[in-house]
């Protein structure tokens, strides 16, 4: 280190950028999309309603709710040869992965999207009608199943549902995930995958190589990974019975609770609590999914106690995972579908990047290698 300069590890606490769509109150355990509340607008929005929120600052009249949701219908069209080189990746890769080199590919044959601001908004809501399809395409490939494409009167909630579990989910659990895609929407502009798109959008990048870097982003346990390892801990925990001395194991050798703890929230994850009572409404007793919830419930008890005193707590990805178990959901989605959902939020952090002015994001380092060193030949070495 030299001169007064001093690292910020992580960036912690450093603003990166105005914005504002959505704001997380991490003292008071509280989220909003612009100025909503999560609660209201998950227990009472379609997340076509969401979208328009998002980029409009405002909840839609019928007339521009309509006009979103027709452009999720028409926009979220592949042609045969995304189809199948989704299906491809999704035999050969983590869906993570699969939709990352998916949503890539569906990039056009220019690298100019400076020339095509015009369409910023259009751009930015075909990609996320795109991605729900592709999480789709990928899933039943994944499960070797033919591709059956969605129907023009599914909302984007069922399309996804049904591609991912067959037609014959329930209502119930088109609603379930309608709610799950609001609840992870957006996160203001600091966490890991929406800083990636902000800083590729200020390189001047198309909207699919903007999504696709927030995509590898997301796929870290440390950020969307951490639901699918929080479900595979219960499985491995087996019963509430077991769960103390487990945790107990954990504690001893430091390890970390998977959906335990967030940079930004000093009380239980908002999140966290919705999912709480959409797990209450549709787990039944007596099932996997609700003995997987029974187990999560004795983690948090136990590890609150253990953990608080430290600022940690609850957030998403403790419960997320077993709602999504509830709703017949593979594990290896559960963090692709945290992006398709989180896609609505990238985007319109990418216009709002472009609104900015779009400074290219140049931070500094501080270098603390060897200088001024003599070369030597390589005979002398």
């Amino acid at each position: 280190m030299s001169g007064n300069s001093e690292i910020i590890p992580g960036l912690e606490g450093i603003p990166i950028a105005e914005s504002a769509i959505s704001l997380v109150e991490g003292e008071i355990g509280r989220l909003s999309y612009q100025g909503y509340s999560i609660e209201d607008l998950t227990y009472h929005c379609s997340f076509e309603e969401i979208i328009a929120l998002l980029y409009d600052g405002e909840l839609p009249n019928q007339s521009r709710l309509d006009e979103i949701t027709d452009k999720m219908h028409d926009y979220r069209q592949l042609t045969p040869d995304q189809i199948e080189l989704a299906r491809i990746a999704g035999k050969q890769s983590h869906p993570m992965f699969a939709l990352q080199a998916a949503v890539a590919s569906i990039g056009g044959a220019k690298n100019d999207f400076e020339s095509d601001l015009d369409h910023v908004v259009d751009r930015g809501i075909a990609l996320i009608a795109k991605t729900g399809h592709l999480v789709g395409t990928i899933a039943q490939s994944a499960d070797n199943r033919d591709y059956v494409g969605p129907s023009d009167s599914d909302s984007h909630a069922a399309m996804i549902l049904k591609m991912i579990v067959g037609d014959d989910c329930s209502q119930k659990h088109i609603a379930v995930m309608n709610e799950l895609l609001i609840l992870q929407a957006d996160h203001s502009a600091g966490n890991a995958s929406t800083f990636t798109s902000r800083v590729v959008t200020s390189t001047r990048s198309e909207a699919e190589a903007v999504a696709s870097a927030a995509i590898g982003a997301l796929s870290g346990p440390a950020h969307g990974g951490a639901n699918e390892r929080a479900i595979r801990l219960f499985q491995e925990i087996g019963s509430v019975d077991n769960a103390e001395a487990f945790l107990s194991k954990m504690f001893d050798a430091k390890e970390r609770i998977p959906g335990f703890g967030h940079r930004i929230y000093h009380a239980k994850d908002p999140r966290s609590a919705v999912i709480q009572r959409i797990a209450e409404e549709i787990l039944v007793e007596g099932t996997e999914s609700h003995e997987l919830y029974s187990i999560a419930l004795k983690v948090e008890e136990i590890a609150t106690d253990k953990l608080s005193a430290r600022g940690l707590w609850p957030n998403v990805d403790l419960f997320s995972g077993t709602v999504f178990h509830g709703i017949n959901v593979p594990i290896d989605f559960y963090t692709p579908l945290f992006a398709a959902s989180r896609m609505s939020g990238w985007m319109v952090h990418m216009k709002e990047q472009w609104d900015s002015g779009n400074r290219l994001f140049r931070p500094r380092q501080i270098y603390v290698g060897n200088q001024n060193k003599d070369f030597l030949e390589i005979s002398n070495r």
